[in-house]
């Protein structure tokens, strides 16, 4: 809610989480202490699960997949890690940087695969793309979840397939 309506009042966030404004203010006295506890909170489990996806041995399309369906179970409380520009905070920044490291160093290895003819900062910010697109579809009913990792790689590796006739 915060990254969508960046108007929304620790009132407004607290009546749609259905929670009392004297709850929701006991554990955050402000909009940015909501913010930095969200972003902690995604950074502490996209840390966890890209730690515990064993990334390192895997081809760049099978790591993409297995970050893809780590990631994804997440839901869109992730996504502030993956927009890029989003923030300009150097701390979270410097974090986010860190914890996406073995995602982006996987798709930076496409890129020397094929002679440097990929743009690793444009592939690691359509992967993240991809993935935040990824958890809004399966959040939304639209894919079912166990799916999502294999369109995240299928499409970031073969695009949306060939023109049918």
């Amino acid at each position: 809610m915060l990254a969508s309506d960046p108007s929304a009042s620790l009132a407004d966030v607290a009546r749609r989480a259905g929670l009392g404004r004297a709850t929701l203010y006991r554990h955050f006295p402000s909009r940015e202490a909501l913010r930095d506890a969200i972003r902690q909170e995604a950074l502490a489990r996209a840390e966890a699960v890209l730690a515990g996806a064993g990334l390192d041995d895997l081809t760049p399309r099978e790591g993409v997949r297995r970050a893809a369906e780590a990631l994804v179970p997440l839901g869109m409380r992730f996504r502030v890690l993956l927009a890029e520009g989003a923030d300009v905070d150097p701390e979270f920044v410097a974090a986010r940087d860190r914890v996406l490291a073995p995602l982006l160093g996987l798709v930076g290895r496409v890129s020397a695969e094929r002679g440097g003819s990929v743009n690793p900062a444009w592939a690691g910010m359509v992967t993240t793309t991809l993935l935040v697109t990824a958890a809004r579809a399966a959040d939304a009913g639209v894919i079912a979840p166990e799916e999502a990792a294999d369109l995240v790689a299928r499409t970031l590796f073969e695009g949306l397939g060939p023109p049918q006739d």
